[in-house]
């Protein structure tokens, strides 16, 4: 089972929120401000855009950063 999906990583991508960060709470990802999550914080937005080079991302890339992320979520001890 995945826990990171590429919705996820778009909606982390996309939110309004600079301090947002991809989460793990009870098994679900949450987007929510680094400083309240509640869960295991995976990756920040912001440390995601600075591996990021600014280009657009397609579905393909995105399939990528999420087994990546769901990986990190596992080495962390999800």
């Amino acid at each position: 089972m995945e826990f990171v999906q590429r919705d996820d990583v778009r909606r982390l991508l996309g939110s309004a929120d600079p301090d947002a960060a991809l989460t793990l709470v009870g098994g679900k990802i949450v987007i929510a401000p680094e400083a309240e999550a509640e869960g295991l914080v995976i990756v920040s937005r912001r440390d995601l855009e600075q591996r990021l080079t600014g280009e657009d991302l397609s579905d393909h890339d995105l399939d990528e950063l999420a087994d990546a992320l769901d990986t990190v979520a596992r080495d962390l001890g999800a």
